[in-house]
């Protein structure tokens, strides 16, 4: 290779110049395939800016959710104090404040309707239209009103007493034994305060009545007559040379004022006893002598007068008749009668009799008669025994005393009415007659 010939030194300021000029041909293709290059990549599209629709749209729900926010938010205010205020008025001062009532009741001292408490208290602040509970006074606690009524007035005002109640007694005539509470103020179950009064009516018997004039008249005629009155007969048999049955006295007499339901005690003839003539005649010592004629005088056996006891109970008619001396035979039979009343007699009122015979009385079983049962066999028992029996198989008792010589059967019952193996009304009476000394 030939040498190349030495160069002149270069002005570096003209090096551009000169590298201009002896760049040969190919690096200057390159550079024109650099620049090409370079434009391409220039006139590329660029992708679209995302952020700033992100932001936008999260400026947009903010201020969405701000105004949301604005417009739910409710008005607020503050609660008014109604303590110590009546409901109607606490109720209507919580509306007024923009607030909605709701009362409950509660037991207390103070008086009914007061308001004791609320929630939330006055002062608070609250959204409008917010609930305020009122607690309000129901009064003193109450208790409920026992049933008093057909108890004796002692036992009444001791039930209300227990209650934590008062009374309050008055008293008025009725057909209820004396002392029997008939009505009660408030009625039972209603409900009062404490310490408060029950007005009760207690009765003080029947009103009395004026006794009339039944003398000069049949046992039976008085009977009625009294009966009318409100009043009861006690026949006593007394000896008179007056028609038998005739009443010959009465006690009380005739207008006096006596009790509804007292006995009369009316004293009527029984027939004139008769007497005997029967001669006898003695054996004379001396013929001329003979013994005059004897009058005997024969005394009749104990005579009883038969009362009246259709229209009672079977207790209280065999006791009458028992009082006569006289006992009953019963006989119970179907009626509209209520269970256990006499409703025929076989005798009839002021019928004489012997002391110790019986009359026959009809009792009701009833319009609705319990279950038939089968009455024990009870006679020369004991009484008590023969109580215990009854009772167990389910009838009531009643014991009537008759007199008797033989000392064995005192407290023995000697005979039962109705009979035994009877078939009568459970819970019907059974009347015993008793051995008693006479």
């Amino acid at each position: 290779m030939e040498p190349q010939p030495p160069r002149e030194p270069v002005n570096p300021l003209d090096e551009t110049i000169v590298r201009d000029e002896w760049v040969d041909e190919t690096v200057v293709q390159e550079a024109v395939v650099v620049d090409e290059t370079e434009e391409v990549l220039v006139r590329r599209p660029r992708p679209p800016l995302i952020w700033p629709w992100l932001l936008a749209f999260l400026l947009l729900v903010l201020g969405g959710l701000g105004a949301y926010y604005s417009f739910s938010q409710k008005d607020e205010s503050t609660v008014p104090a109604v303590v110590g205020q009546r409901q109607e008025g606490a109720e209507a001062t919580v509306r007024e404040a923009g607030f909605e009532p709701q009362a409950e009741r509660r037991e207390s001292s103070k008086p009914r309707g007061l308001v004791l408490e609320q929630s939330p208290v006055g002062g608070t602040t609250l959204e409008e239209d917010k609930t305020v509970l009122l607690t309000v006074s129901n009064g003193p606690p109450r208790e409920s009103v026992p049933d008093v009524v057909g108890e004796t007035t002692s036992a009444a005002v001791a039930d209300l007493t227990a209650a934590s109640f008062k009374t309050d007694l008055t008293q008025a005539f009725s057909d209820q034994q004396a002392g029997i509470v008939i009505r009660q103020e408030p009625a039972a179950g209603a409900n009062l305060k404490e310490g408060s009064s029950v007005a009760l009516m207690v009765s003080k018997g029947r009103k009395p009545v004026a006794v009339p004039d039944v003398v000069g008249t049949t046992s039976s005629e008085a009977t009625a007559t009294l009966r009318a009155a409100g009043l009861d007969a006690n026949l006593v048999a007394v000896p008179s040379d007056k028609p038998g049955g005739t009443v010959l006295a009465q006690s009380p007499a005739a207008g006096a004022k006596a009790k509804a339901g007292t006995k009369v005690r009316l004293n009527v003839a029984q027939e004139p006893t008769a007497t005997a003539t029967t001669p006898t005649t003695t054996q004379a010592t001396n013929p001329t002598t003979t013994t005059a004629p004897t009058t005997t005088t024969t005394t009749p056996p104990p005579r009883a007068t038969v009362p009246d006891v259709v229209g009672k109970e079977l207790a209280v008619g065999a006791r009458s008749v028992g009082d006569e001396g006289l006992k009953v035979a019963v006989k119970y039979v179907p009626a509209q009668e209520p269970q256990g009343r006499i409703v025929a007699q076989a005798k009839p009122v002021g019928t004489e009799l012997r002391r110790g015979d019986t009359v026959q009385v009809n009792v009701s079983t009833g319009p609705n008669p319990a279950v038939a049962t089968t009455v024990p066999d009870v006679a020369g028992l004991k009484q008590d025994e023969a109580r215990t029996r009854l009772e167990a198989a389910g009838f009531e008792v009643l014991a009537i005393e008759q007199s008797t010589p033989d000392r064995s059967q005192v407290g023995v019952a000697m005979s039962q009415t109705p009979s035994a193996n009877a078939s009568v009304p459970k819970g019907s009476l059974v009347i015993l007659y008793v051995g008693a000394a006479s």
